[in-house]
């Protein structure tokens, strides 16, 4: 049966104990797999294996899922947690900033940490190669208003 191929040794413990085996405590998960396959339940009432196999998974998966929604509560009280830090340094910031327009250190400390995770975050845009080959730098030196003659005069080469 596949569907005890799947289970934990806590849960083939468990549907064993269902069925109405004897499970010694240190029995490994290959025994108590072998003590159900080889069982007369087994063999003879297959539905009932069947049926303790599915109320273990069930329960698997619900505990699962509460296990899921416990997480995503945590994240929520801990995002809550940190928008509450957010407002008293700021509160703490506007209270104790009386300089005209300057920021608090706090303040312009959060304000950097925003400004490099939004730098990096920001995609770089693709650069396209201006000057692909040396006959192509050449061009450009020898297509210049000077003639390619040194100059006083820097230019800069920009993307097109």
């Amino acid at each position: 049966m596949s569907g005890i191929a799947k289970l934990r040794k806590v849960e083939l413990r468990t549907v064993a104990e269902e069925i109405g085996l004897v499970v010694n405590e240190g029995m490994k998960k290959s025994e108590l797999r072998r003590l159900i396959e080889d069982s007369d339940v087994f063999k003879n009432d297959n539905e009932a294996v069947k049926s303790a196999v599915e109320d273990v998974l069930e329960n698997r998966n619900k505990k699962s899922d509460q296990d899921s929604e416990i997480e995503i509560e945590r994240l929520k009280i801990e995002r809550i947690k940190l928008e509450l830090q957010l407002a008293q340094v700021k509160a703490n910031g506007n209270n104790t900033s009386f300089d005209q327009g300057c920021k608090s250190e706090p303040e312009e400390s959060l304000d950097s940490l925003i400004k490099s995770v939004r730098t990096l975050t920001i995609k770089p845009p693709k650069a396209k190669s201006v000057l692909s080959t040396k006959a192509d730098a050449s061009d450009v030196v020898n297509n210049s208003p000077s003639g390619g003659k040194n100059t006083k005069q820097s230019s800069t080469l920009s993307p097109q």
